[in-house]
């Protein structure tokens, strides 16, 4: 469980117990609602020779703030070139652009997990054997643990508990801004030192947050196999009052304001 939980928060913040956040502690006496989604949710792969056009469409969207914290590494083994991209914000399968989300205002409010997972894409070209496949998994699910995320104006907090465990905790307490109407860069002071994730909104009024690692491995004029794993998490909008963090962990009583679904 610890390790499917560090796998998909990737962009890890503060490491601290989440104090008196009455909201989320009412919002938890119920069981979390578990929705089961095909591996290739809202995902887009290129078509057959078109990688590389793929690649290029989605680079020109891209704002440099989000391609300034992409790490990519090449090397080479046993004749097999590997490049090889973590964290990734140009992965080989892309969150379908039907999900962009227009207006910052509607990432505002309080948001529960309906689906923890890890999924993987793979894409392998042989162009002697002239054969193209596809494939896509689901790695690991957690359906045991409780997550919720609370985001205001200006701030990203994410809460978990794991499953036996009876506080949440505090693992991401962040700035955030959205860019693109698909990144979400997480940060504390530099932003070149932030955290993306790619994000949506279905259409259900689901948020989608896609966490990507990805690696190339090619032989020229052989073989090129693609590969991204998304680390995703889906969430429901909640109708409550938005959480003042700050007033909360004094345990004053704040009237809250109310939040406008999407």
């Amino acid at each position: 469980m610890q390790k499917l939980l560090i796998a998909i928060l990737l962009f890890v913040g503060a490491d601290m117990q989440a104090q008196t956040v009455r909201e989320i502690a009412t919002l938890a006496s119920t069981p979390r609602n578990i929705i089961s989604l095909d591996a290739d949710y809202y995902t887009l792969l290129a078509e057959q020779g078109e990688q590389e056009a793929f690649d290029k469409t989605f680079r020109k969207r891209t704002p440099a703030d989000i391609m300034a914290t992409q790490n990519e590494k090449q090397k080479e083994r046993n004749k097999v070139l590997i490049l090889q991209c973590e964290p990734c914000v140009l992965p080989y399968a892309q969150l379908d652009t039907l999900a962009n989300i227009l207006y910052k205002r509607n990432l505002i409010g309080y948001w529960r997990a309906v689906a923890i997972r890890t999924v993987q894409f793979t894409v392998s070209a042989d162009n002697k054997a002239e054969q193209f496949i596809r494939t896509s998994r689901i790695l690991d699910e957690d359906t045991s643990g409780d997550m919720f995320i609370s985001i205001t104006e200006d701030d990203f907090r994410l809460y978990y508990k794991e499953a036996g465990k009876e506080k949440f905790r505090v693992i991401t307490d962040n700035k955030y801004e959205l860019q693109g109407k698909r990144y979400l860069l997480l940060y504390k002071n530099i932003k070149s030192a932030g955290d993306v994730s790619v994000v949506g909104i279905d259409s259900a009024g689901r948020l989608i947050l896609n966490t990507y690692t990805a690696a190339q491995r090619r032989v020229p004029n052989k073989y090129n196999v693609y590969e991204t794993t998304a680390s995703q998490i889906v969430l429901e909008k909640l109708k409550v009052a938005q959480l003042h963090y700050k007033e909360e962990k004094k345990d004053k009583p704040i009237q809250g304001r109310k939040v406008s679904p999407n």
